[in-house]
């Protein structure tokens, strides 16, 4: 590390964990980087359970934004992704998708964490018997992300337009 490095501030906050009922420290940090400009992190931590809740901020200007990329091999699945507050995910193969809400915050990941992620919240919508097949149908899609993730595409939609999929084969549009 730099001899200059400073690390972010750390302030213990009256909020309480949710696991352990600590008060919780807040990390915060600014800066930039490329295509999203200044952005603010910050994360919630629990020093007794370390329990840890990023959130990510942008400071950059709004234009709304559709993002594409079809998933044609599996090098595709470590592709990396960044869905801002106020993004949409959306898979329409699987009529599947991932909604901001007022507590949204800033996810980066890959385009594998997005499909684990709608796998692993399926079981949320099951016990309903409309839902249950089609549910099914997903999960056995999902079952082995590796082989079965060919032919899927990931949609962004981006009423900021700070989202980004690090990926040649993306392909943006403005509206």
């Amino acid at each position: 590390m730099p001899e200059d490095y400073e690390p972010p501030p750390e302030i213990e906050t009256t909020m309480k964990c949710p696991v352990c009922g600590k008060n919780l420290f807040l990390i915060y940090f600014t800066t930039t980087i490329p295509y999203e400009g200044r952005i603010v992190i910050n994360t919630y931590v629990c020093h007794n359970c370390m329990y840890k809740n990023p959130q990510v901020y942008s400071e950059g200007q709004e234009k709304k934004e559709k993002i594409t990329l079809k998933i044609t091999e599996p090098d595709d699945l470590g592709v990396l992704v960044y869905r801002s507050p106020k993004a949409s995910i959306i898979i329409p193969e699987l009529d599947a998708e991932i909604l901001p809400g007022d507590d949204s915050r800033g996810d980066l990941t890959t385009v594998e964490g997005i499909l684990l992620t709608i796998y692993d919240r399926l079981d949320l919508f099951m016990g309903d018997p409309e839902n249950e097949s089609k549910i099914n149908v997903i999960r056995n899609r999902l079952s082995n992300v590796r082989e079965s993730a060919i032919g899927l595409t990931i949609v962004i939609e981006d009423e900021s337009g700070l989202s980004r999929i690090n990926s040649p084969k993306s392909v943006s549009e403005f509206f």
